[in-house]
This record gives C-alpha cells, structure tokens and sequence, in this order.
C-alpha cells in the first residue's frame, strides 16, 4: 500500500488530534510509521512523537520525513513546523485527508 494513503488513515483516525508519524526508508522503500501523539497541552493544536515510537521506527530504517496534520485548519506550514524542519533537517509533510491533499518542505539549512 502507498505510504500516502496510509498517513491519511492515520489523520483520518487521529481526528479530532493532530496526526503524527514518521516517514522511513528501508531496503529502497518509503514506509510511512504512524507514531503516537503525545502532546499534553492542546494535541489538537499541535504534535510531539512519542520518543519510543522514534527510537523504534530509527532502528527500522533511516528517517527521511515527518508527517503530520492541522485538524481543520489551512494546508499550509506552520512557523513552527518550518523551525522543526530546518532543526531536524528532514521534509516534512502536511496532508489533509478530507481532500487526500499533500504538501511538503525541505530544510533549509
């Protein structure tokens, strides 16, 4: 199955919380890791990866993207998610699965 429409299931099943997962290679393959949101404060607002689900999906394949949603909001990154981007320096996505629509950034570092 295409790793996009999993990171729509998963933004479809996260709602009404932000979505959160993880995007590796392995053997020549994307696979999409949906990981679990552990934002305390307001996880419909914004998103923290479960560190476990980091370590487990690192030790599985070399981490090329993070995926995530903005649960009714705009299609659009966030300062925050461009800041995390450069810091981690990894694409990030952004998708929206009422319209399976997608966009991404790269860093700019």
């Amino acid at each position: 199955m295409d790793w996009k429409i999993k990171a729509f299931e998963h933004s479809k099943k996260s709602y009404p919380n932000e979505s959160c997962g993880m995007l590796i290679k392995k053997n020549q393959e994307l696979i999409f890791c949906p990981c679990k949101n552990i934002a305390c404060d307001h996880p419909e607002l914004s998103f923290v990866i479960d560190p476990k689900d980091w370590a487990r999906y690192e030790d599985e394949g070399e981490v090329v993207g993070i995926v995530h949603n903005h649960p009714d909001g705009e299609l659009q990154f966030s300062e925050t998610d461009i800041k995390s981007c450069n810091h981690l320096d990894v694409d990030f996505y952004l998708v929206d699965h009422v319209t399976e629509s997608m966009i991404s950034i790269k860093p700019q570092n």
